[in-house]
């Protein structure tokens, strides 16, 4: 499906800014053309992010005047789930060498981005390739670790 949102560019401390109408956040790029494209990443990020947890993309309005004497840019981007780059919940377990509940622990509390298809649990590649950087050891953490967060 396609998500519209405009976004306002403008200069701000030697980069340019991209700012959505109707939503939180923004980026920024070294030029318009960079910023553009950094604005079309954000807004699939965001609708991806919403279309995984089950929500409805929020969209801003169309229309909208310049606040900050920028130029106000139409952004479109063509998201939906299989677009998403995505492995299921035991490919996922099998990556990270945790078994497939605590994939799905994982899920739950954030730690992975997933969504269900049908009556599969599908895990965004990106998220497990994260946690495979991160590289968590095995076990539970210390106790006087956990006191100090």
């Amino acid at each position: 499906m396609i998500y519209v949102n405009e976004f306002e560019f403008y200069e701000s401390e030697g980069c340019m800014l991209a700012v959505p109408f109707g939503l939180e956040g923004g980026t920024f790029g070294n030029d318009l053309k960079d910023a553009v494209l950094a604005a079309s990443d954000w807004l699939a990020e965001t609708v991806n992010d919403a279309l995984m947890h089950d929500r409805e993309p929020e969209t801003g309005s169309l229309g909208n005047k310049a606040r900050h004497g920028g130029t106000v840019i139409a952004v479109s981007v063509n998201c939906d789930l299989s677009r998403i780059d995505a492995m299921t919940a035991a490919d996922a377990a099998r990556m990270l060498d945790v078994s497939t509940a605590r994939v799905a622990q994982m899920c739950e509390s954030g730690r992975l981005d997933s969504w269900k298809d049908g009556s599969r649990r599908m895990v965004a590649c990106r998220s497990v390739e994260a946690r495979l950087a991160e590289a968590p050891k095995a076990g539970r953490p210390r106790k006087a670790l956990l006191l100090q967060s």
